[in-house]
């Protein structure tokens, strides 16, 4: 079972391992994942296609700017099926900016990030590094009554470090079920020749570079 390190690249021993029940709770929950998918698209088609009658049918401006709204609300649910999908698909390796990497994992994780980033790529699936990405950040943010934010700092030598912290007692109050989530983040990276490490006030990640 795939374990994240130490700053040392040692077992991590500050945290307990990954349960193996937690991990089969998170899997179950994954293997409904393509059904509940092919599940989901349908219904949002349908429910598009009333919309738009109800909007060809209106006939007063609050019905058809109702409907307009509602039309926005499934587009934005499409947008986030289609981003769900992508991460059950195999992984395909591609250049993708830095910046774009960490935005995209800052939205789903809902953390603001401080700090600036190099204007490089690095060469990964952007899908399930983003949903890494995404986790190391929620960890590092802390909980909510902490604040959202996390600074960034990136290192490039023959590859990219990305050492997240956030606020400083966030470490010291990690979730029940961190080690699970940084098991399952571990994975993902290593899967795209990276690594997750833990400090005892940061978390940090590496990534490989892209060619350039």
């Amino acid at each position: 079972m795939i374990q994240h390190l130490d700053e040392n690249g040692n077992p991590c021993t500050r945290h307990p391992p990954a349960s193996s029940q937690g991990l089969l709770a998170l899997a179950l929950l994954g293997s409904r994942t393509p059904s509940f998918h092919h599940d989901v698209a349908s219904k949002l088609q349908s429910l598009m296609m009333v919309i738009e009658e109800i909007a060809e049918l209106a006939d007063t401006e609050d019905v058809r700017l109702a409907a307009a709204g509602a039309n926005v609300t499934i587009r934005d649910l499409n947008a986030l099926l289609a981003s769900n999908r992508a991460l059950s698909r195999a992984p395909k390796r591609e250049p993708v900016s830095i910046g774009e990497l960490v935005d995209r994992a800052a939205e789903r994780s809902g953390v603001h990030i401080e700090g600036e980033l190099p204007a490089r790529d690095v060469e990964i699936a952007m899908p399930s590094i983003t949903h890494a990405l995404a986790i190391v950040l929620d960890l590092a943010a802390g909980p909510l009554k902490l604040g959202r934010h996390v600074v960034l700092v990136a290192t490039i030598t023959d590859k990219l470090v990305l050492v997240a912290r956030g606020p400083e007692t966030a470490m010291d109050r990690l979730p029940a079920n961190a080690s699970d989530m940084m098991a399952l983040a571990s994975f993902a990276l290593a899967r795209e020749g990276g690594e997750l490490r833990c400090g005892t006030d940061h978390l940090s990640i590496s990534l490989p570079l892209a060619t350039p």
